[in-house]
């Protein structure tokens, strides 16, 4: 059985963590195959949008503390520090972040650790009312990973990070939309056709400006200056009006109808 199940709907890439007995943690061939999955998905022009959820009671539990604790936490440590880069899990992080279609974590129960980084790289986190959200890296003696120190910060702010980060206590559904970590809470059997009615309709939007506001979005979180901004503003906008898709959208304007960007 894969650690993630790849589904179609419609123009939606729907990626399952299948690890239930685990808790989704990142063991196995979990992080490889979801990294097949986006890779996948990104050169696929059908594939307009994602959606990931996890099987079971669990989105993703961060690391597989039952593999490191029967290898020994000694053994794990060395394995660890002789990876010399970013490693598998930032190479996931990275393809996330750098993708030019939109990602929604449609969020079915605990996300920690790890699991709760792989989360904030999304664009859009949709919960159900039991999912659960914790740094924990404190708790375990660790240093955050996965992106979380990124990611967290621009979310909440550099206070509620801090304070999320050395308490390492989990939060609920609504304490997490409260502080503006996902956009939404359902009940559990809503979650789905939830995210997924989500993806359809930014899968209907016109591609490239999609792509490009995609970007715009992730550029900023770097740090670039206002003037720097612009500029890639403008060049996008640029190559916005010269795109088909564009000039159906005035005419659509002009016809009094709904765009169609379904041949783009």
């Amino acid at each position: 059985m894969p650690d993630c199940l790849v589904e179609r709907d419609g123009p939606v890439m729907v990626v399952t963590f299948n690890r239930p007995e685990r808790m989704n943690s990142m063991g196995g061939t979990l992080l490889a195959e979801f990294l097949a999955a986006l890779e996948e998905g990104r050169r696929d022009d059908r594939v307009k949008a994602f959606v990931v959820t996890g099987a079971g009671r669990a989105w993703c539990a961060g690391a597989d503390l039952q593999a490191i604790g029967a290898a020994g936490a000694d053994e794990h440590g060395r394995r660890f520090a002789a990876v010399d880069d970013i490693g598998d899990v930032g190479r996931v992080v990275l393809a996330l972040h750098h993708c030019d279609k939109p990602l929604i974590a449609a969020v079915n129960g605990v996300a920690v650790g790890g699991g709760f980084g792989l989360c904030s790289a999304f664009d859009i986190r949709i919960a159900s009312e039991e999912a659960r959200f914790a740094t924990v890296f404190i708790k375990r003696a660790l240093a955050p990973d996965c992106g979380l120190s990124y990611f967290l910060p621009r979310l909440v702010g550099p206070e509620r990070a801090a304070e999320l980060f050395y308490s390492g206590r989990m939060i609920d559904a609504r304490e997490a939309l409260a502080l503006g970590i996902v956009s939404k809470v359902v009940p559990a059997e809503e979650l789905l056709p939830a995210a997924l009615a989500a993806a359809r309709e930014y899968a209907a939007m016109p591609p490239s400006a999609m792509t490009y506001t995609r970007r715009a979005i992730r550029r900023s979180l770097d740090g670039v200056s206002l003037a720097d901004q612009l500029a890639f503003e403008w060049a996008q906008q640029k190559a916005c009006l010269g795109s088909p898709e564009f000039r159906e959208g005035v005419q659509a304007f002009l016809e009094k109808r709904e765009p169609d960007y379904s041949k783009f």
